[in-house]
């Protein structure tokens, strides 16, 4: 026990030491990493510091991608004047389906013959479909020498998926570039994607067999040969639509 004077106070020697101990106490609790001596709430001292990640900033609201590919291309397609320089301008298009060796095919067939047969792409030479594409314009007298084709992709798309509509959006540029030069007076549109050279569609069924223009030019839309091997039944309207496309090309050749 301290020792108290009569007074009742502590002993001067002990308050000496306690005034040289309290500092020394101080340093090494502020050593020991204590900064403050009450919190709101307990603390876990000895626990590791937290690591605060900074947070990412958030995208600006309602702001839509900016295009990458469409601008390209109509910078690109803008001022050819040749068929020659459309399939060059096409071949350095960086492009998904860009296919390194292998030559666009926008246009083939004859581009003097004035009469176009659109699809969304090309047919495998030799496949089913290429097979029932040649009889089915045979059977109205039509040629790849007395018709030019028109693809909206230049090259097939992987595995035959089916065509995106981005993807057709994306060459449109170039499509209009090979119309301007062709200069055809009928179009044969095969499939949904195809008839899309004369707007929108928004029910094929209803609008296939009838005439369209597309731009000042006629077109007619029949079913693709595609479909018509996995619909059979369908070669019956397809048939009808062929008839009419002969009967109005008669008519403007006369």
């Amino acid at each position: 026990m301290p020792r108290r004077s009569h007074h009742g106070g502590v002993n001067q020697s002990q308050s000496h030491d306690f005034r040289h101990t309290a500092p020394a106490a101080l340093a090494w609790l502020v050593g020991a990493g204590i900064d403050v001596l009450v919190d709101d709430a307990p603390r876990n001292w000895l626990a590791a510091p937290a690591v605060v990640v900074p947070k990412r900033p958030l995208a600006p609201p309602n702001r839509a991608a900016a295009p990458v590919v469409a601008p390209a291309a109509d910078s690109l397609a803008a001022g050819i004047d040749s068929l020659a320089a459309l399939t060059a301008a096409i071949a350095d298009f960086a492009h998904p389906l860009r296919r390194p060796g292998l030559a666009p095919e926008l246009v083939t067939g004859n581009p003097l013959a004035r009469v176009i047969i659109a699809a969304d792409m090309a047919a495998t030479p030799d496949s089913p479909e290429a097979r029932l594409r040649d009889r089915m314009l045979a059977a109205i007298g039509l040629t790849a020498e007395n018709t030019a084709s028109l693809n909206l992709l230049p090259w097939p798309t992987s595995g035959g998926r089916p065509v995106r509509p981005a993807e057709i959006s994306d060459f449109s540029p170039f499509v209009t570039a090979a119309l301007r030069l062709l200069k055809p007076r009928l179009i044969l549109a095969f499939g949904e994607h195809a008839i899309s050279l004369s707007g929108p569609v928004a029910r094929f069924n209803a609008e296939r067999g009838a005439w369209r223009l597309a731009g000042d030019i006629p077109l007619l839309a029949t079913f693709h040969p595609r479909r018509l091997l996995q619909q059979p039944d369908l070669k019956r309207l397809a048939w009808a639509d062929l008839q009419a496309f002969a009967e109005r090309l008669t008519e403007t050749s006369a």
